[in-house]
């Protein structure tokens, strides 16, 4: 059985949606858990009206508690062997599990994952999608760190629930949770599947956390790709793991971030990453220093305080 995870908070515009894209699975040996994180809108009435017409569907209510604790209540509750996370903003299409499940079968699989649409309120946005393929452990971990395949969101991916063992989202962040869990359920996993199918839509709002970003939170993003480098590299010390391009974009929102929402006389700090340029698409490189360049000069940073130092120096 395939337990389809929804963490629910605040998502009363949504949430109908995503559980009829759940409800009308070509798969039907599921079962759907549900988890209200506290909601102050109609979602909990929403949940209800569900539950109350699918005997399949399960039903959780606590207090606000933040989106880690929500998803590991959400597996503690889970029952099947197989787990799903779905946002419940988002969506899936009708042979997700299915065709998901059909993979994992036939290439002895610990986790598959597939392809997602990026969809806005105008038209979507339709993500690189990897090909049809099977990794192993450290072709996945590579491909995750080099940022090509592999991606930190725990949904569209259909994971056997051994790969969960010992691993929990942290309680103790508030953003990034992902970044800091997903790549620990993927050390779990022998085998890794990939199908060049886009079945999840990942619906972009005004409430979704790329459209309210700040400093400190551009700061988070490149902490977690950096927690994750060194758990990794301590981990795995035969291993030459590359975050690279992960730490230089994330270094290209961070000034981005200054230079759209701060003032000079906000005195805005920017603390360089240490990134191997090497690994990074000239174009990208030459990008990046542009806008370091035009951030020095508008926020009056010297030389000494954007000082980089590069790992092969």
């Amino acid at each position: 059985m395939v337990s389809i995870l929804v963490p629910v908070y605040n998502v009363e515009k949504y949430l109908s949606r995503c559980l009829d894209s759940l409800i009308h699975q070509t798969y039907k040996d599921i079962e759907i858990i549900l988890v209200n994180d506290g909601s102050t809108d109609s979602s909990a009435q929403i949940c209800q009206d569900y539950i109350n017409r699918y005997r399949f569907i399960r039903y959780y209510e606590y207090m606000n508690a933040g989106i880690s604790t929500t998803r590991n209540r959400l597996i503690q509750h889970a029952a099947g062997d197989l787990i799903f996370f779905v946002d419940s903003d988002d969506y899936i299409e009708p042979t997700t599990i299915e065709s998901m499940i059909d993979h994992l079968v036939d290439n002895d699989c610990d986790l598959v994952c597939c392809g997602y649409t990026m969809d806005y309120r105008y038209g979507s946005l339709y993500r690189k999608i990897e090909r049809r393929s099977v990794m192993d452990t450290m072709e996945a971990l590579h491909s995750l760190a080099e940022n090509r395949g592999m991606n930190n969101y725990p949904w569209g991916k259909l994971f056997k629930r051994e790969c969960f063992l010992n691993v929990e989202f942290p309680d103790t962040i508030r953003g990034f949770e992902d970044t800091y869990t997903v790549f620990k359920a993927v050390c779990n996993a022998k085998r890794i599947g990939h199908l060049p199918n886009r079945f999840y839509h990942y619906v972009q709002h005004p409430g979704s956390l790329t459209h309210r970003m700040d400093l400190e939170t551009v700061y988070d993003m490149r902490l977690a790709y950096e927690y994750q480098e060194n758990y990794l590299r301590r981990k795995f010390p035969m291993e030459n793991f590359s975050f690279d391009i992960h730490l230089s974009n994330s270094d290209f929102m961070i000034l981005y971030t200054i230079f759209t929402c701060y003032t000079r006389k906000d005195q805005p700090r920017y603390i360089p990453a240490v990134i191997n340029w090497k690994n990074v698409n000239p174009v990208a490189h030459l990008a990046y220093e542009i806008l370091k360049g035009v951030c020095s000069v508008r926020y009056g940073w010297t030389k000494k305080k954007v000082q980089e130092y590069n790992k092969w120096l």
